[in-house]
């Protein structure tokens, strides 16, 4: 059996999403297709805009075979520990020959050459690295300079390749027999917010620029059957103002009052800098309410400095708002420096994935999870530090939905996986 991975969020699953798993199969003859999955938010520290289950469905009717769920607190960190928790889990399950991924520039010894320097780190780098972060700038584009003062191409540093630079560091880190394959990405730019596009390619920025506008339920449905497979878009429109669309503003309240009851200790919490807890309390200093009046959006610009991404900012907020302190961090990283991680979670399997998981799962390490209330006592505290941050994100998730939809979603404990057996 030829198994081949997909690193993926699918919010949504759009054309492009699509595209990337047919072209896994065909180039890699994959007999079965492997997709570890964002759940309830994402790396960019947004809400998903529909339920993990949903998103889950669609992986399987585009064409994948399981869907394992990325653990929350990988998901939604740094490009770096986002591939590496998904490289980690691909590898600590087995059993997989490729891991494909969608970038910008499909050569993948140009890709491999910036992860080697990434991870050898040579003085030059270091050096000019440091000094761009002393200038104020961000660390992605420290790094960019960093790597062109090396004799490299920042620009190789779009945000698909960058994926796929951490991807592969990760694999070489792991010493991974997992092969790394680039596929070239087609239709629109990750960032393209532009819906009103005429291409069926539009990107997943675009769909939620969309969709956190307002709209009739019959506006969102004919919208995503023009730019979404038939398959992706029927999951949405029967989820539509059941549990979808869900906003980062849907989330807004929820994130107010976890900054102001944990005003004083905001640094106990993972990405909570001393920088970020200064700029925060300062700005609630300074203008009060005022400082959450408007959009989600619009108070995430407010924070964001030049040395701060909005991303990193929102990843932050998370964090704060599901309780991540540095027990979490240190559970988490903990299995990333032991090459391992303990367990896999199953959201939904088709005939091909159950065939996989009967393959491996009497030689992995892990424990492959379809039933929390059976799997949890096997469980170490570390691994159950992070399993109930998963819960938790989940049940947050699902508080909000019933605010916003009034529709109650399965808790963790008792939703199946998704079976197309």
């Amino acid at each position: 059996m030829i198994t081949t991975a997909i690193i993926a969020e699918f919010n949504p699953l759009h054309s492009g999403h699509e595209y990337i798993i047919r072209e896994a199969r065909r180039i890699t003859n994959a007999d079965c297709i492997v997709v570890v999955l964002s759940g309830s938010f994402t790396q960019r520290g947004d809400i998903a805009i529909a339920p993990k289950s949903v998103r889950a469905a669609a992986a399987i009717a585009c064409g994948a075979d399981i869907v394992f769920e990325l653990p929350f607190f990988y998901a939604t960190s740094s490009a770096e520990f986002f591939a590496s928790g998904a490289v980690t889990l691909l590898n600590s399950a087995g059993g997989i020959d490729y891991l494909v991924f969608g970038t910008e520039n499909n050569d993948i010894s140009v890709l491999s050459s910036a992860a080697d320097m990434l991870l050898c780190e040579p003085p030059l780098f270091k050096q000019v690295l440091s000094s761009c972060l002393a200038k104020g700038m961000s660390f992605p584009a420290a790094r960019a300079e960093a790597f062109a003062g090396c004799g490299g191409s920042g620009d190789v540093f779009t945000p698909n390749n960058t994926l796929a630079i951490e991807y592969i560091k990760a694999l070489k880190r792991l010493h991974s027999p997992i092969e790394p394959v680039a596929i070239k990405r087609i239709g629109s730019d990750y960032n393209d917010r532009n819906y009103q596009s005429k291409s069926s390619f539009i990107s997943a920025s675009a769909f939620r620029e969309y969709v956190s506008r307002p709209h009739s339920n019959d506006e969102l449905n004919t919208f995503s059957d023009s730019v979404l497979p038939a398959e992706s878009s029927a999951l949405l429109k029967s989820a539509c103002n059941v549990c979808y669309p869900v906003t980062n503003d849907d989330f807004f309240i929820l994130l107010r009052y976890s900054i102001l009851m944990n005003r004083s200790t905001l640094t106990s919490y993972c990405d909570f800098t001393p920088a970020l807890y200064n700029r925060i309390n300062n700005l609630i200093d300074k203008y009060g309410n005022e400082l959450f009046s408007g959009s989600y959006e619009d108070f995430i610009l407010k924070i964001k400095t030049k040395d701060m991404t909005a991303a990193r900012i929102k990843r932050a907020m998370l964090h704060l708002v599901t309780g991540c302190t540095d027990n979490t961090c240190r559970a988490a990283y903990d299995y990333l420096s032991q090459g391992y991680l303990p367990y896999a979670r199953i959201l939904a399997l088709s005939g091909a994935g159950q065939s996989y998981i009967n393959t491996i799962k009497k030689g992995c390490d892990i424990k492959l999870i379809n039933s929390l209330g059976k799997s949890m006592p096997a469980l170490d505290e570390n691994a159950r530090t992070l399993i109930q941050t998963d819960i938790l994100s989940s049940d947050i998730y699902a508080a909000i939905v019933k605010s916003k939809f009034n529709h109650t979603l399965p808790d963790e404990y008792r939703a199946g996986v998704i079976r197309t057996v």
